[in-house]
């Protein structure tokens, strides 16, 4: 049943069941289905090494620091 409680399936859950191989795959998904199946061949060519990885995630934990308040002072603009 899809979200809008009719008995078709909704665009999601065609596109899930397209990609889990699941019959035939649906024209008005096709694209997207040849799409995703590319970029998961590709997934190993795509990830950045682990270096870059590590850079990205340390940037982006100083960047939370930056904007979580202190926890036991005062606001932030007080």
């Amino acid at each position: 049943m899809s979200s809008d409680g009719s008995s078709a399936p909704d665009d999601a859950e065609r596109f899930a069941a397209a990609l889990d191989g699941a019959g035939d795959v649906d024209p008005e998904v096709a694209r997207e289905v040849a799409l995703a199946r590319r970029l998961g061949a590709l997934r190993a060519a795509l990830d950045p090494d682990p270096q870059a990885r590590e850079r990205a995630r340390e940037r982006l934990l100083a960047a939370l620091a930056e904007e979580k308040p202190p926890v036991n002072g005062p606001p932030r603009g007080s």
